[in-house]
């Protein structure tokens, strides 16, 4: 297990902390960190309010002409496609969109690619399919903005394209009807970091808002009622979540735990922690950003990783609770599956890289592994674990048909991308197609190129990376001394919420806390429970004690013993047990002083 580097982050100034007095220190230092400078900035972060801080859809370029469009279709009852991504965002997106144009009485179809057989985006192949149904214009959800030869196709057998997407747009832009994307040239809306599903959002909020849809007698705040599946899209995507992300997240839990959606509700309910914390305590389980992050995204996205994403799209759209209990019995049975494949791949990948440690004597600077029955579908989340595990990037690939199809994980200022290309470049044209981004990409590659690109790979951990400090950076908030820790501190926490990309869960390191006990726990105590001490107080007072649980971390205590100074970092925490609440320690890593 690779050691981490522990960096702490710069503090707020003097100057910005005397500006706001109304917060305490720590908090200001949290919301400086965050990027947050003016008074304005801290009130939106704070104090979200749908009506202030949710713009005019109509504001993002072509949006006018995108709702023109989707009413023409309505008026002259043509058919139109949603083309959505298979995973959380393309699928919450998909749903958005469907519930808008149910309520807008459209003549449509969804169509959702098999991760597998059809891959990423628009193909070919799907888009004949789709004309042979006489439809006259497709809306993609989370792709379209890379497919210029595919939009072309469709406009040739007289088919409108209009994306919805936020990936990043090519130097030439496809030849859409229209493209609703923040990140294009010329974008003036305030904000440029919506997922796709966010986007799906402000198409619903502008068809809504025509007045075209007057007819339809639609209530008024009915796309309020869409910010379930806006939520879940927005954290499962791991977007910032500032600015009119952070908005809709906070609504949209709200409407979560409120939600029409006969599916979400069950899914929900069937979540193994859930259960059990509401066996301990029926409030003690809020629906969270972490609740979405954790255990709903994940077994959304587990029916396209495990089998087809229509699975997780129909459960977030049916109206029969009897379809209902069907489908998300259908989506654990995968998720467990899932997990169960995740856990077979690294079994073996371990066994795998043993096997080179003893042949070669050292841990390879770069991790290629792969193996035919390897589900392509879970390669990332294997990739993920190995990388963090030896701090080491990482290229995990299955077979799938003709080729291989993988992921990669990268650490440290690596970029994945920049790497596959270098390899791509130095061997000719080595991978079918790659992508992503600096820390985690996808690739496809014929199986006569496997080995150029282990040679690659091993040529350039050689020479680029063997000086490097590879370990994981774990970025710590804040130092907190004991006396700090306290229930004031987790209520502010509190207030910080909803947590993810951008806003990360506080992080704290507390230095030479005194070890009075602890014990491994877990079938296979791999996890530890921890009791430690503070120093007393300075002025005099009564010396804190605060209960610990490390999940994974039981291997840190094998040097440390009762007595022993340790340094901890940390996210505060709230444990609930049988009507009892107190503060808890969750330790992300620990070291001895």
């Amino acid at each position: 297990m690779a050691d981490k580097q522990w960096k702490i982050l710069d503090a707020a100034p003097d100057d910005f902390s005397m500006r706001f007095l109304e917060y305490p220190k720590p908090v200001l230092d949290l919301l400086y960190q965050r990027g947050l400078r003016t008074q304005s900035d801290i009130d939106e972060f704070m104090h979200p309010d749908y009506r202030a801080h949710v713009g005019s859809p109509y504001l993002l370029q072509d949006m006018e002409k995108a709702v023109s469009r989707i009413f023409d279709a309505i008026s002259r009852e043509e058919k139109i496609i949603i083309y959505g991504d298979y995973d959380a965002d393309g699928i919450c997106g998909s749903v958005i969109l469907y519930s808008a144009l149910s309520e807008l009485g459209a003549n449509f179809d969804v169509y959702i690619p098999d991760r597998f057989h059809e891959g990423y985006g628009l193909n070919e192949k799907a888009l004949l399919e789709i004309a042979k149904g006489d439809a006259k214009l497709i809306i993609t959800v989370d792709c379209g903005v890379t497919d210029v030869e595919e939009i072309a196709i469709a406009r040739a057998r007289g088919i409108d394209v209009i994306i919805v997407d936020h990936h990043l747009i090519p130097p030439k832009e496809p030849a859409a009807y229209a493209i609703i994307n923040p990140k294009r040239t010329g974008e003036t809306y305030p904000f440029r970091f919506f997922c796709a599903t966010g986007l799906a959002f402000k198409v619903a909020c502008a068809l809504f808002a025509s007045e075209r849809a007057k007819p339809f007698n639609l209530k008024e705040g009915a796309e309020k009622w869409l910010l379930d599946v806006a939520a879940i899209g927005t954290v499962a995507d791991m977007v910032p979540l500032v600015g009119e992300n952070r908005t809709l997240v906070t609504y949209g839990l709200t409407v979560i735990e409120k939600t029409k959606r006969l599916g979400l509700k069950l899914l929900i309910d069937f979540e193994p922690q859930r259960m059990a914390a509401h066996a301990r305590s029926p409030d003690a389980e809020k629906i969270t950003s972490r609740t979405i992050a954790f255990s709903i995204a994940p077994r959304i996205n587990a029916t396209s990783r495990m089998a087809h994403a229509t699975t997780s799209f129909e459960l977030l759209i049916t109206q029969s609770e009897a379809m209902a209990r069907n489908l998300v019995a259908k989506v654990e049975d995968l998720n467990n599956g899932r997990r169960r494949m995740v856990d077979k791949i690294l079994k073996e990948a371990e066994e795998m890289l043993a096997e080179i440690v003893a042949r070669e004597g050292a841990m390879p600077f770069i991790i290629c592994l792969g193996k035919d029955d390897w589900v392509p579908g879970v390669a990332g989340l294997v990739s993920g674990r190995l990388t963090e595990k030896y701090g080491r990037p990482s290229f995990i690939f299955g077979r799938v048909h003709d080729h291989y199809k993988g992921s990669c994980r990268s650490v440290g200022d690596l970029n994945i991308v920049e790497l596959m290309r270098l390899c791509d470049e130095r061997n000719g044209n080595v991978f079918r197609e790659f992508g992503g981004h600096a820390m985690a990409g996808g690739f496809a590659i014929a199986p006569e190129n496997i080995e150029k690109l282990k040679a690659c790979l091993v040529r350039y951990g050689e020479e680029d990376l063997r000086e490097k400090d590879l370990r994981p950076i774990l970025c710590i908030d804040l130092e907190m001394p004991p006396d700090d820790i306290s229930w004031e501190l987790f209520d502010w926490l509190v207030r910080l919420e909803p947590y993810g990309e951008g806003n990360k869960k506080p992080l704290f390191l507390m230095r030479k806390a005194v070890v009075a006990s602890y014990k491994a726990v877990g079938k296979k105590e791999d996890h530890v429970k921890l009791k430690l001490k503070g120093d007393p107080p300075a002025g005099g007072g009564v010396t804190k004690f605060f209960d610990c649980i490390g999940f994974g971390l039981s291997h840190k205590m094998e040097n440390v013993k009762a007595g022993d100074r340790v340094d901890v970092v940390f996210e505060l925490e709230a444990n609930e047990w049988n009507g009892t609440r107190e503060l808890q320690l969750n330790i992300k890593d620990i070291r001895k002083s």
